[in-house]
């Protein structure tokens, strides 16, 4: 069985993902002193882009993943500034 047939390791999966980002800003917080705060996300967004694009099983569903994701941040980002 995959994720894809099972919501729950789906959610999970999704949130794991979740959890080891927010471990990497965490790294991120304590190096980033030197550096544009918009040059090292755009390292980090191009590296895992292209993980996506290795990984998924067409070039069609990695850009699916990509334009969920965009929309999913944008989303929290919008929760995030209501309260």
């Amino acid at each position: 069985m995959n994720d894809k047939d099972n919501p729950d390791a789906t959610e999970e999966a999704f949130n794991l993902g979740k959890e080891i980002a927010l471990n990497a800003l965490a790294e991120f917080d304590k190096k980033i002193k030197n550096h544009a705060p918009n040059k090292v996300f755009a390292g980090i967004l191009t590296t895992l882009i292209t993980a996506m694009y290795f990984v998924a099983p067409t070039e069609e569903s990695a850009e699916e993943v990509i334009a969920f994701s965009a929309k999913a941040g944008l989303e929290d980002f919008y929760k995030e500034n209501k309260n």
